[in-house]
């Protein structure tokens, strides 16, 4: 069964994103993902939530945390990204 996934261009690579957190004033706000059996439940369920987080967090730096790697990558305020969607035939 193939799932879809969330992957940020990291390094000159595309890497599966874990998660994505911002830290505003000592709270830390995290999104995480888990990747979807379908392009739709992506949309809903990652892309549209990852838009509006991107969005009103946009004079913050940003995390991004790629599946399975120990170091996390820091985005200046507006500049996380390009994120994609991408296939792939494992959880």
């Amino acid at each position: 069964m193939s799932y879809v996934r969330l992957e940020a261009w990291i390094g000159g690579e595309w890497l599966e994103v874990d998660a994505v957190s911002v830290t505003v004033m000592d709270s830390a706000l995290t999104l995480s993902f888990e990747p979807q059996r379908s392009e739709t439940a992506y949309r809903s369920l990652i892309w549209e939530p990852l838009e509006n987080f991107l969005r009103e967090y946009r004079e913050e730096p940003v995390v991004v945390v790629p599946l399975g790697r120990n170091l996390p990558v820091m985005f200046g305020p507006g500049a996380a990204g390009p994120f994609r969607l991408a296939e792939t035939s494992g959880k």
